[in-house]
């Protein structure tokens, strides 16, 4: 990377006054004063817990050589450095971000998804799909990071991470040979009131589907909608091919194109309505689905070896991003038909038991809607669903979670999921509402168990020959969050063994 000033940081940051040596160098960038070192650029964030206003002087004492503080929030008193005055100073992290690291995202083919459900299955298997036909990928997700063949879990419990972390990962793609890099693009980092993925330089927008999730933060649907388009509005930072894809099934394709350049090429992939790159789904099992796909590129059967029609989806999702970068047909389809499900999404725990028990990570009302469906006609016995929901986050979903799932399952075991710094209790009886005005009764339709392990137990012991137990709500997470501290977890250890409490050892790969 080039030798950096403050001021050739700046470019591209609405700046409102610069007080001070505008060509001091910069030697990193960081919005946490417990990570400057010397010569550090520190950027000054208002957060929900906490003030980097409040930490200035401390990040001065470790070595920053600039600051850059939001108007709102600064007391205007004089500092040893120069000072940075923006509006805002969350939306000024990214452009300097891109700018600190050079602009990784322009020297790669970079790949946004979105949607409410569906993205960290769509981004992975993309990246799957454009690894096994050639490509050099890098991939930032929920679940995982991946640079060419090195893959670690994302353990900061953001899908989307901030822009720094964002842009040094791209320039890390960049520097170990990558070409394109895939990234899961939420609406919170999509939110013009973060903005952590401006500078990407995105070639591909993708949309999936829109559903009720988010609304704590974005107020009103139409908002995360638009919110969410603001992807396709990054397309504009690029020059040359751009490429916006829609989910032509779900009735908000048209406002995510219309959000897209006039000259980005325009494709709809979709099962049920008209679209460019269109799907038949010949044959849906429990595990896979046979998809006819007819396209401009040609007609071929493609296998899709993950469960249900939503995964169906998915992978037409993917395999139109492929054809698109211009791979052929026929090997995308062969490509896709080796993929595999990100963890913790739709993982089958065999220990021998005569029940079935499968971890995923829904967390939602519509990824609800589609798993019971799914599932429902594949179970003999009870579905028996054990699930929370997030503290902190969309408190409208959490009742008409509990009414889904009251309708669709026989029981239900209410528990912890991240209750953060709320009562867990009051969270799990606004859930337990909504499995009432199912038709569902404590003891019998439903129990109430904060400790989530405990609640495992509890499932597994209500579980009868035929019976399905649906571990929901953390898949591959690594932790609960309570108010002051994380518990560490592992849902399919956990899971494990509380089978093996019952007497069920069998060894697994």
């Amino acid at each position: 990377m080039t030798a950096k000033t403050l001021a050739s940081l700046l470019n591209n940051v609405a700046v409102q006054r610069l007080i001070g040596e505008p060509l001091v160098p910069v030697q990193s960038l960081t919005y946490d004063s417990r990570r400057v070192e010397p010569g550090s650029l520190f950027v000054a964030i208002r957060g929900q817990h906490s003030d980097g206003h409040q930490f200035i002087d401390q990040a001065i004492a470790r070595g920053a050589v600039a600051v850059v503080v939001d108007q709102r929030y600064w007391d205007e008193r004089p500092v040893a450095v120069p000072v940075v005055v923006v509006a805002d100073s969350r939306v000024a992290l990214a452009p300097l971000a891109a700018a600190f690291y050079d602009y990784p995202g322009r020297e790669l083919t970079t790949i946004g998804i979105t949607g409410t459900k569906g993205k960290s299955t769509t981004t992975d298997v993309t990246a799957q799909l454009l690894a096994a036909t050639g490509r050099m990928v890098g991939m930032i997700s929920t679940v995982d990071f991946q640079i060419g063949n090195r893959r670690w879990p994302n353990d900061t419990r953001q899908s989307t991470p901030e822009a720094p972390e964002v842009q040094a990962l791209l320039r890390e793609m960049v520097t170990a040979g990558c070409d394109t890099a895939v990234i899961e693009a939420t609406s919170h980092a999509l939110s013009p009131r973060w903005g952590r993925l401006v500078g990407c330089a995105f070639a591909v927008a993708v949309m999936l589907n829109i559903g009720h999730e988010h609304l704590d933060y974005h107020g009103t649907f139409e908002q995360y909608r638009a919110d969410k388009a603001q992807l396709f509005a990054l397309l504009g930072e690029r020059s040359g091919s751009r490429w916006a894809i829609v989910n032509a099934d779900d009735p908000n394709h048209a406002y995510f194109l219309d959000a897209a350049p006039a000259d980005a090429v325009r494709l709809r992939y979709g099962l049920h309505e008209p679209a460019d790159v269109q799907g038949q789904i010949l044959h849906s099992g429990p595990m896979s689905s046979v998809v006819r796909v007819t396209s401009p590129w040609g007609t071929t059967d493609l296998t899709v070896p993950l469960p249900g029609r939503f995964n169906a989806s998915n992978a037409l999702a993917a395999l139109t991003v492929a054809l698109s970068q211009g791979v052929a047909l026929e090997a995308a389809a062969a490509a896709l038909a080796g993929v595999r499900a990100p963890r913790g999404r739709m993982v089958p725990i065999d220990a021998g038991q005569p029940f079935a028990v499968i971890v995923d990570y829904a967390h939602n009302p519509d990824s609800f809607e589609q798993i019971f469906a799914m599932l429902r006609p594949q179970v003999q016995g009870r579905m028996i669903a054990v699930f929370g929901s997030a503290g902190e986050r969309d408190v409208a979903k959490r009742a008409i979670q509990g009414e889904i799932a009251g309708r669709m399952c026989d029981l239900l075991v209410l528990t912890d999921e991240d209750p953060r710094g709320e009562d867990r209790e009051a969270i799990i009886a606004q859930i337990a509402a909504g499995a009432e005005r199912a038709g569902k009764r404590p003891g019998s339709g439903y129990l109430c168990i904060p400790d989530r392990a405990q609640a495992i137990r509890a499932a597994m012991a209500a579980a009868q020959p035929g019976d399905l137990v649906l571990l929901l709500g953390k898949g591959h997470e690594g932790s609960i969050i309570y108010a002051d501290f994380s518990l560490p977890w592992n849902e399919e250890r956990e899971a494990r063994q509380a089978l093996a409490e019952l007497g069920y050892h069998r060894s697994h790969d």
